[in-house]
């Protein structure tokens, strides 16, 4: 009986937009996206016309820190090496 040339313990390929350089970049971009969403909240809290209209870049901000953080946790797991005893 032949050895199978296929075996189920190999790792798997991960796709390119879930690669690390990729998940970096995302970061990059929303922690850009966060600081645009900072100075927005600063200016339209600033001017009379435009406090109504805070909430847009307070979500922007909560969305983009928060895809920061789910994607760093998924690299962090990524690059965690396993306990051997």
């Amino acid at each position: 009986m032949q050895l199978d040339s296929n075996p189920f313990f190999r790792k798997p390929i991960t796709p390119w937009y879930d690669s690390s350089f990729a998940c970096w970049i995302l970061i990059l971009i929303m922690l850009v996206v966060f600081v645009f969403a900072i100075f927005g909240i600063i200016i339209s809290s600033n001017h009379q016309a435009f406090e109504k209209h805070v909430w847009f870049p307070g979500v922007l901000a909560f969305l983009s820190l928060f895809l920061v953080i789910k994607i760093f946790l998924r690299l962090r797991k990524r690059y965690q090496q396993p306990v051997t005893k």
